[in-house]
């Protein structure tokens, strides 16, 4: 069994944290009457409404992508916002698991015209839901060690032999065998799973979804078990993994005209194919199925993840009510529309359920996470035997801080994991952190990061520390995994 030994100091201007206020994060974009990104909005200008009642927004932060660089490095320190990774993302996810067999040709071609007609491709990638319900990259997110300078030409203008050699590779005749309710589920795997690997990617990001749908529910007769299958407790999975990874789906519905709005062409209960759609829109803060024009999806996804705001507020303690709340936001000024996702699942849970979950999931995948910038380097006291010290720096600009009067406070949670090959995966305790910080001592980490330093004790089975950072305020989380000296 490995042994990963962490003791915690306090950081600076941080405390054991107490409080468990429960705080509502939301990623909203605002155009203008000709759809064009408004990048000037103030806080005031913003209202927030949760199920009737209106809110105080206490946080407000404009989000520009445009504007984020790979941090300058010193010999042996390791960032996860190095080459390795992107500073923002649209995914294509073509669903050929749940399309119509007739549609799925009609959909590939028009899917290669389109993005062949597309003037930029910058960080643009596609993946294949197979009939199987594995995910399959054409162009996927670049791997830990690759480098991600964009090409003078779009990878785009090759689509089609891609395309083909994919197609060619993935398509076979569907398991006579697989029930639909398992269909169902493989999508909503498929679709946490693509939203994991995208959290790496800092800030807001977007999933154009091409699909036919799934329902939220079945009736009898669509399930092996002659049983009603009630799919929302994997909906409320999947819109707390896209809430987690800051992911919001813009879907273009692949059903060919005149076909029946419902799976493979029988009936159902619940929502149609196209409705259920458009609820996985607005509980991500994407845009709702509005044609078959796949490349103006594209286009406007990447558009509206360039530029957003982040706004939070904290709802009373007593409507965490395991009911789904109702949102809407809004914009006084004239002739801006707002998009936001339109309602969340209030649902109680434990102290520290989110962030373990997420720091779970960060300690598992291949991959850092990138929503919070972290950079990090270890190195060897004298005559330390087994210890290393961790020396790392925080990006204050990505996590939340709520100004109330003179101070800024945040909440963190901070962990380290032990990584070896062939081994699993050991990590210390979760620590959480109450951040107080002075307006001179908020300028000052916003300037220099915030530093924290620790020894850690590791077997010798271990090849790696990854440290991992949770914000309680934003649901965001970073890790930044690096070698033992």
């Amino acid at each position: 069994m490995l042994v990963l030994a962490l003791a915690m100091a306090a950081l600076p201007g941080a405390g054991i944290a107490q409080e468990e206020a429960r705080m509502v994060d939301l990623n909203v974009v605002a155009v203008d009457t000709h759809g064009q990104s408004v990048t000037d909005l103030t806080r005031d200008e913003l209202q927030v409404v949760d199920s009737g009642k209106p809110q105080t927004i206490v946080f407000f932060h404009h989000r520009d992508s445009t504007l984020w660089k790979a941090p300058k490095l010193a010999p042996d320190e390791f960032s996860n916002r190095s080459g390795a990774n992107v500073p923002r993302a649209t995914v294509i996810l073509f669903d050929l698991m749940n399309a119509k067999f007739a549609t799925r040709g009609t959909a590939t071609n028009q899917l290669v015209h389109d993005l062949q007609s597309l003037e930029s491709a910058d960080y643009l990638f596609l993946y294949l839901l197979t009939i199987d319900g594995r995910l399959y990259a054409v162009h996927g997110l670049p791997a830990v060690s690759a480098q991600t300078g964009e090409p003078d030409v779009p990878w785009t203008k090759g689509i089609k032999p891609l395309m083909d050699e994919a197609i060619r590779v993935v398509t076979r005749t569907r398991p006579v065998d697989m029930d639909v309710a398992v269909r169902e589920q493989l999508t909503y795997f498929a679709l946490n799973a693509i939203a994991n690997q995208m959290a790496r990617v800092p800030g807001r990001k977007s999933l154009v979804w091409l699909s036919d749908g799934v329902p939220i529910e079945l009736g009898p007769n669509r399930s092996d078990t002659g049983d009603f299958v009630d799919f929302t407790p994997l909906l409320r999975q999947m819109s707390e993994s896209f809430d987690r990874s800051g992911v919001a789906i813009y879907p273009v519905r692949l059903v060919m005209l005149g076909s029946p709005d419902n799976i493979d062409g029988a009936n159902h209960s619940g929502m149609g194919s196209l409705d259920t759609l458009n609820e996985f829109a607005e509980i991500t803060g994407g845009r709702p199925e509005s044609g078959k024009d796949i490349a103006a999806a594209v286009r406007q996804a990447m558009r509206d993840m360039r530029t957003s705001y982040e706004i939070a507020y904290y709802p009373p303690a007593k409507t965490w009510d395991d009911k789904f709340h109702k949102l809407k936001v809004t914009c006084t000024r004239k002739g801006v529309h707002i998009q936001a996702k339109t309602g969340y699942f209030a649902w109680r849970e434990a102290p520290g359920v989110r962030s373990e979950a997420a720091i779970e999931s960060a300690v598992s995948t291949r991959f850092d996470a990138a929503e919070i910038g972290l950079r990090a380097s270890l190195s060897r006291p004298p005559a330390a035997g087994n210890v290393v010290r961790l020396d790392s720096h925080i990006d204050a600009h990505d996590v939340l801080f709520v100004r109330a009067g003179d101070v800024y406070e945040g909440q963190i949670r901070l962990a380290v994991a032990g990584l070896g090959q062939d081994v699993r995966p050991e990590r210390a305790a979760t620590v959480p952190f109450q951040l107080h910080y002075s307006a001179q001592e908020y300028e000052k980490v916003l300037e220099q990061g915030i530093h924290f330093a620790q020894d850690v004790a590791v077997a010798p089975e271990i090849k790696s520390v990854r440290l991992i950072v949770f914000d309680r305020g934003s649901n965001s989380i970073g890790s930044v995994t690096v070698p033992l000296p």
